[in-house]
C-alpha cells in the first residue's frame, strides 16, 4: 500500500512539475521612449535578468532585474544626464515582481509590484506570449508616470519632458 502511495504522489508531482526558465539577455530587451516638445528618444537595456516558473506549462510567476545604467541610448551625454536624474549610483536597480499571474494561451496577465527610482508600484502588464524551440516569448508595453516615482523631469528651453514613458519589453525565457 505504502508503495503505491509512494507511487501516486510521485506521479502528482511529474504531472504537475515546476519549471524555471531564466531570461537570455543576449536576445531580450528593454526599452522606453520620451518625448519634449523639440524631440523623441528612446533607451534600451539588453543586460537584464529574471526568472520565470511555469507550473503545468503555464507562466506562474515572473521576476525582472533591470540596471538604470545599462540603458543606452546612443547619446552619452542624454544617457549620463538620465543617469543623474535617475540617481542611478545610489539605487542602481529597477526590479518587477509578480503577485498573480494569469496564463489564457497566448496572453498572459501579469500583476505585480515595480520598484523604480526608490519607490514600490503595483503594475498590471498585458503580454503577448509565444514559444519556440522550448523558448517562451514575452512581449508588451506599458506606461509610467515619471511622478509616481518622485522622478524630477529635467526641463530643456523651460518646458519639462513629458510625464509619460513607454515600456517596450521583449523577455525570452529558456
Amino acid at each position: 500500500m505504502r508503495i503505491l502511495i509512494f507511487i501516486f504522489v510521485l506521479s502528482a508531482n511529474i504531472l504537475s512539475a515546476q519549471e524555471i526558465f531564466r531570461i537570455d539577455n543576449s536576445i531580450s530587451s528593454i526599452s522606453y521612449s520620451g518625448t519634449h516638445f523639440l524631440h523623441n528618444w528612446d533607451a534600451t537595456n539588453e543586460n537584464i535578468s529574471g526568472l520565470i516558473e511555469l507550473n503545468d506549462n503555464q507562466v506562474s510567476k515572473i521576476g525582472v532585474v533591470a540596471k538604470v545604467k545599462d540603458f543606452k541610448s546612443g547619446n552619452s551625454s542624454l544617457d549620463s544626464n538620465s543617469y543623474r536624474v535617475l540617481d542611478a549610483l545610489r539605487i542602481p536597480n529597477i526590479v518587477f515582481r509578480s503577485s498573480e499571474v494569469v496564463d489564457s494561451l497566448n496572453v498572459v496577465n501579469v500583476t505585480g509590484t515595480i520598484s523604480f527610482h526608490g519607490i514600490e508600484k503595483d503594475l498590471n502588464v498585458l503580454l503577448d506570449k509565444s514559444t519556440d524551440n522550448n523558448n517562451i516569448l514575452l512581449t508588451g508595453k506599458f506606461i509610467i508616470n515619471l511622478s509616481d516615482f518622485n522622478v524630477e523631469r529635467p526641463a530643456l528651453l523651460l518646458q519639462k519632458i513629458n510625464n509619460e514613458i513607454e515600456v517596450q519589453i521583449k523577455l525570452i525565457f529558456n
